[in-house]
């Protein structure tokens, strides 16, 4: 049989990191390579998963405590308003960014990203008949995001901008402020600014762009508790957008979204600002540790509480991955990513337990030539 299927989806090979089935990880020791938070984990969420009343599963997801709790968090921790017709409750980020391009891309929209940058986003909006640009970061500015440099590339017949912060595989943080400049320079040109928090909870809550959603309509950001928060096999996530936005995007979403289960369990945690102030200063010993000049490889710009970072090799026909894969240690290869090749992987913190070996890995294949 010939499937009629879009021809936007069958004329492209996507690219993914995505790992599926036990066996990837059968002789690996430490695993450095998906992006999960295996550095701490939260009380709350023990506690939640330990009060859970197995009822609650027979019914379709109602409950608003999410909505509730995620509105307490961004008002007591950066004095943001925001009210439950700004939040859409979804599963995982993922599924949010597909919500969003679902929304607005239509055949031959144009959406500029960020290379490199999350590439299921991307290979997404080419998948539903969009055109998908990128602004691409440079090696020689060790990878920074220049604002400037961005807004320079910014056209009036872009539909979205789609900009992760903190940036996927490098770790980055961009400034509030340069968020900011994006937003209001794409104000004026009527375009939408998608900003991807999936590792968001990594920065300090007052570089969010969610505190900005109050000032800016043409701002939609989202969230997602599977990396800090360390609950990726929940699939819980959330949009923060302006109401009209809300209200136009009920019309494609599903009724029931973020399972009872995970509602329970996020309403929780999404409150225990503690945990997340103590992760991100036990990934900044970390990375102190790790970070320093190295003979044949190279950190790109990063924020020191993020959980993940880029490393690259000088010789660009080294499979960096495969070089960490002998010593045992799973990354992601960067080969994925638009702009970089094998010689540059993705690195995550793991356990602080497995720093002395990280240490002496990084010197072995600093030593590669």
């Amino acid at each position: 049989m010939e499937y009629r299927i879009k021809k936007s989806i069958a004329s492209q090979i996507k690219e993914t990191y995505a790992i599926e089935g036990e066996d990837a990880f059968k002789n690996i020791d430490i695993d450095c390579s998906e992006g999960i938070n295996t550095v701490l984990f939260s009380k709350l969420a023990i506690e939640a998963f330990e009060s859970i009343d197995y009822k609650i599963m027979k019914d379709y997801p109602h409950s608003l405590k999410p909505k509730k709790s995620i509105i307490e968090f961004w008002k007591k921790y950066t004095d943001t308003d925001i009210n439950k017709d700004n939040i859409v409750l979804c599963d995982g980020s993922i599924a949010a960014l597909f919500l969003i391009n679902k929304l607005f891309i239509e055949n031959g929209d144009k959406v500029l990203g960020v290379a490199p940058q999350f590439p299921e986003y991307g290979a997404d909006v080419v998948a539903i008949g969009g055109i998908f640009d990128t602004y691409t970061l440079q090696p020689e500015n060790n990878y920074k995001f220049i604002a400037d440099d961005f807004i320079a590339m910014i056209e009036d017949d872009l539909k979205l901008i789609y900009l992760d912060n903190p940036n996927n595989p490098t770790g980055q943080i961009i400034p509030i402020e340069d968020i900011e400049k994006v937003v209001k320079f794409a104000k004026d040109k009527n375009i939408v600014v998608l900003v991807d928090e999936a590792y968001g909870d990594y920065m300090n809550c007052d570089n969010s762009a969610i505190t900005l959603i109050p000032k800016y309509e043409n701002l939609v950001v989202t969230k997602t508790f599977s990396k800090a928060y360390g609950l990726a096999g929940l699939r819980g996530g959330y949009i923060v957008e302006n109401e009209n936005l809300t209200k136009a995007m009920k019309n494609i979403n599903t009724p029931y979204d973020m399972s009872s289960i995970t509602r329970a369990i996020v309403s929780k945690v999404v409150l225990d600002y503690d945990f997340l102030s103590e992760m991100r200063k036990a990934n900044s010993l970390m990375k102190k540790e790790l970070i320093k000049d190295y003979k044949n490889l190279s950190i790109s710009e990063n924020g020191d509480t993020v959980s993940i970072m880029m490393l690259t090799h000088k010789n660009k026909n080294i499979d960096l991955a495969k070089e960490f894969t002998k010593l045992k240690i799973g990354v992601i290869s960067c080969e994925s990513f638009k702009s970089l090749d094998k010689n540059s992987v993705r690195f995550r913190l793991p356990s602080p337990k497995y720093l002395p070996k990280l240490i002496e890995a990084f010197d072995i294949i600093d030593n590669i030539e």
